[in-house]
């Protein structure tokens, strides 16, 4: 569905390549198309895939600031992107999916001490609701999604909202008009509510097809971000650039640095070849994939 992972970074030579590892001045590769996009969900205690405990992520965002890596706001970002652009050097975005609690009362402080900026992902259907979308982590379920007020709060610390859909369904497996139904309500709610433009859809669960892309050009979003593990960003496709998400670097700092710097790739790209990707658990729409939005047989 969305394709195999991206290929690998190139690397000059074994000295090149030793001497980023070491000092991670800046990426393997220099291009105006390479640009760290990571992608987070929660900051919390509670151990899951999505989360991420409040200790790593001040060390995470420490290393950052102290190595001189600066953001770009996620709207910055998809401009410079898709217009191959020039990317300043040791530059990152950062997003989190889903509008979580603990954004406000974990993550904002600590990007406020850094100076850093952020964008999260909303599900305008669900604000200040309980996601009890499909295969969300059980100590999520009885946690509301940040309200009106809280999400007001990030906008006037200097985040950026981007649509997530209205309702957080499997996208490939509802009909074209439905599929932009979710995109551009949630586009227009974010103008409305909050006066952004939300331009970047981050797609629920990564998922996409076709049907997703006509949908996205009706809506005349900027771009789209998957769950894709990379750093490459097309131009000419907006609608699929890849993210590095948390669970690939949470463990450790020097993951952390492979990561942002092209390596971590070569791992993801080797193990794609014998691990089937994650797309197995969204083959056969449900009641529970769709949301209820159409009618399933089951």
């Amino acid at each position: 569905m969305l394709g195999n992972v991206i290929h690998p970074y190139r690397v000059s030579s074994r000295l090149d390549a030793a001497r980023s590892i070491l000092t991670m001045d800046e990426p393997v590769v220099r291009s105006a198309l390479v640009l760290p996009i990571l992608a987070y969900h929660s900051i919390d205690e509670f151990g899951t895939s999505i989360s991420v405990a409040p200790e790593v992520f001040r060390r995470q965002m420490r290393w950052f600031s102290v190595h001189g890596w600066t953001t770009l706001g996620l709207g910055d970002a998809a401009n410079r992107l898709r217009s191959g652009g020039k990317i300043p050097p040791k530059s990152f975005v950062l997003t989190f999916d889903d509008g979580m609690a603990s954004l406000l009362t974990e993550a904002a402080p600590v990007l406020s001490e850094h100076g850093f900026q952020a964008a999260t992902f909303v599900v305008t259907g669900l604000v200040g609701r309980e996601p009890v979308w499909y295969r969300m982590p059980a100590p999520y379920r009885t946690t509301p999604l940040l309200d009106r007020a809280g999400l007001e709060q990030l906008v006037e610390m200097g985040w950026e909202l981007h649509p997530h859909t209205h309702d957080h369904p499997v996208l490939p497996h509802l009909p074209l008009e439905v599929q932009a139904d979710q995109i551009g309500r949630c586009q227009s709610l974010i103008r409305e509510w909050f006066g952004q433009a939300g331009g970047v859809l981050a797609y629920p669960f990564g998922q996409l097809n076709e049907d997703t892309r006509r949908a996205m050009k009706q809506c005349e979003m900027r771009a789209g971000v998957t769950l894709q593990f990379g750093s490459r960003h097309d131009p000419a496709d907006p609608y699929a650039w890849p993210r590095i998400g948390s669970a690939w670097f949470k463990r450790s700092i020097f993951r952390q640095r492979l990561a942002v710097t092209g390596w971590l790739e070569r791992y993801v790209s080797m193990r794609s070849l014998v691990k089937k990707g994650r797309e197995r658990h969204f083959l056969t729409p449900t009641a529970e994939t769709t949301r209820g939005l159409i009618d399933v047989r089951e």
